[in-house]
């Protein structure tokens, strides 16, 4: 294993936390914001972003080094039997007078569909996280695990991955979980015909290899730092050929995997409901529990409404919720409640112009196609005054579009970016030629007025609508419409709004490229500027961590000298549990949720 001091990081190292520190992560425990990754929408009223996010080393397996768990342990142990600890290696005792009962998280949306490959929404990400297991996780250092493999080594070259599978492990079908599968998983998110938004996250994988049944092997086109990182979310879990097959194009609403948890029912608009898997053997080593789920079910439950969300805490009727930031204060300090808080955070809250593209050209929706707009708008949002009287100090602000949590994160972005400032804002206004005439400003003929979009998340409403306003004060018109999650996400290719706000979060610095190599709006803008291509395809494709933090920061840079996009803040997602009912919920690697050591006290 390369000594991780070193600045360059080679083909298979596993970067420790002290290098992550290095590159500008802040603050102790490294716990990141909850999943989601990966794109937007979210569980939470106050973070949309399903990020789970990688924690963001970028790291590789050291050349040639094989990476391994501890110990397996037994398949959902016995009662009052000792099971090995894979994580520490110490011994314990499975209770299962835990067993039973079932754990009601209320959410603000609906999920768009359950197959990881057709879509990137957070709140999808939510549940099909638990039904579908990945070949590698992180542990609470945020260093890789195997989970569904269970060790893997990186070529010397770094050109290709050696994945050895766990043996003996089944689909909740019954069908084997071996090589084929996993070949056959990656085969279809690679294919085109699959169309799926997270290809091109993986886009350096040429082809994947089962050399035997339990031995897989992926060859990539070129060097790729993010690859583990991006394939530990369930994005890529492991899916069952045989109910991608028996499903065809209703497997979104019939998954089939290896998790935790066994796919129920989907009510749509009401809930989605999961239940244990009986056969589950868990290696993450941040749980106790190595065996099955603890709960009898698990239940996502749809409650859009605040009010209604917080009554459904203080009845028992649910029994997690991701809190609105104005709610926190009524559960914290009180006996009956837990409240789980990530340190630090791996999403990215921002504004984002619609770039439409006529005859091959790509332009910014009007208004902001001109600069001097955009930036008014830039100027015009007092980030500050949100944070502290809406998200209640729940975020951090953040002038670039790299999460504070991420490694690639670096403060001193804020020199470059834009702070508060109405008079600015008039100004450039004034220039443009856009003049004040009654509350919103006019140029030839025409009002400065546009559509502006977002989910239907109380807090989420809450922030659009303090941005409207103070949008208003320099003479913008915003037309605030609101939609649920997944409706929203469809409808950004429409280009039909000129500028929404939006979520993102993963905490690997991929990240950049992922959100701007996808369809309309900041998703574009690769496209549109090829040096910020050119700089977030460089991040990507070395493996010396200081080679990329320089080629991130020089993306940054272009985003801000373009106002392609006004980033807000990287907000921090409380969890409440209701403690007097459920046990043993806690935050996971990365600040996720974890439900394997949960249980209802019966």
């Amino acid at each position: 294993m390369s000594d991780t001091n070193n600045t360059q990081i080679e083909p298979g190292t596993q970067v420790k936390r002290r290098t992550l520190l290095r590159f500008g992560v802040v603050g102790a425990g490294m716990a990141l914001v909850a999943p989601l990754l990966a794109a937007c929408g979210g569980s939470s009223s106050t973070s949309p972003t399903a990020t789970t996010a990688p924690g963001g080393t970028g790291a590789t397996p050291g050349a040639g080094a094989t990476v391994a768990p501890a110990e397996t342990p037994a398949a959902g142990g016995s009662e009052s039997s000792p099971t090995t600890n894979a994580g520490t290696g110490s011994t314990e005792t499975v209770d299962r007078t835990k067993v039973g009962g079932q754990l009601i998280l209320g959410r603000s949306g609906d999920s768009d569909t359950l197959d990881p490959q057709h879509t990137t929404a957070a709140i999808s990400h939510q549940v099909f996280s638990q039904i579908y297991d990945t070949l590698i996780g992180r542990n609470m250092n945020l260093e890789f695990e195997p989970i569904v493999s269970e060790s893997y080594e990186a070529a010397a070259d770094g050109l290709s991955y050696t994945f050895k599978i766990r043996k003996d492990l089944k689909f909740h079908d019954g069908t084997p979980l071996n090589a084929e599968a996993v070949k056959f998983t990656f085969d279809r998110v690679t294919d085109p015909k699959t169309a799926a938004p997270s290809a091109s996250w993986v886009d350096a994988i040429a082809s994947t290899d089962a050399v035997d049944e339990v031995t897989v092997r992926m060859n990539l086109n070129k060097v790729f730092s993010p690859l583990l990182g991006n394939i530990s979310i369930a994005y890529f879990g492991i899916l069952s050929p045989a109910g991608v097959e028996k499903h065809g194009d209703d497997f979104g609403k019939n998954p089939v995997g290896s998790g935790p948890f066994v796919f129920k029912e989907w009510v749509p608009g009401e809930r989605i409901t999961l239940t244990r898997n009986e056969d589950y053997v868990n290696v993450r080593s941040y749980n106790d529990n190595k065996g099955a789920p603890y709960l009898e079910q698990l239940v996502f439950r749809n409650m859009p409404e605040e009010q209604t969300q917080v009554a459904a805490m203080e009845t028992g009727e649910i029994n997690l919720l991701a809190t609105p930031a104005q709610q926190i204060a009524r559960f914290d300090g009180k006996s009956d409640y837990t409240l789980l808080k990530p340190d630090q955070s791996t999403s990215i809250s921002f504004l984002e112009f619609s770039l439409v593209e006529t005859d091959g050209k790509l332009s910014y929706m009007a208004p902001f196609d001109d600069l001097k707009v955009r930036q008014a708008v830039a100027y015009a949002i007092d980030a500050d005054t949100i944070i502290e009287r809406i998200l209640q100090g729940t975020a951090v602000r953040n002038y670039g579009v790299m999460p504070t949590g991420n490694w690639g994160y670096t403060p001193d972005l804020e020199k470059f970016g834009y702070h508060y400032d109405p008079k600015k804002a008039n100004d450039l206004l004034d220039e443009a030629g856009w003049t004040k005439s009654g509350d919103v400003r006019q140029k030839d003929g025409k009002k400065l007025e546009f559509v502006f979009w977002t989910w239907n998340a109380t807090t989420q409403e809450r922030i659009a609508q303090v941005i409207q306003g103070q949008l208003g004060e320099v003479g913008i018109s915003a037309k605030l419409e609101t939609m649920e999650v997944a409706t929203l996400l469809a409808r950004l290719k429409e280009n039909s709004s000129a500028m929404d706000l939006m979520g993102w979060g993963w905490s690997e610095s991929d990240l950049l490229f992922m959100m701007t190599d996808g369809d309309g709006q900041f998703g574009l803008y690769q496209k549109y500027n090829p040096d910020y291509a050119k700089a977030v395809v460089a991040g990507r494709s070395t493996s010396d961590m200081d080679e990329r933090a320089a080629a991130y920061l020089e993306a940054m840079k272009i985003v801000l000298a373009d106002c392609a996009a006004v980033s807000l803040w990287s907000a921090v997602t409380v969890w409440t549990v209701r403690s007097a009912s459920i046990k043993g919920v806690h935050l996971g690697a990365q600040g996720a949720v974890t439900y394997l050591d949960a249980y209802q006290e019966l």
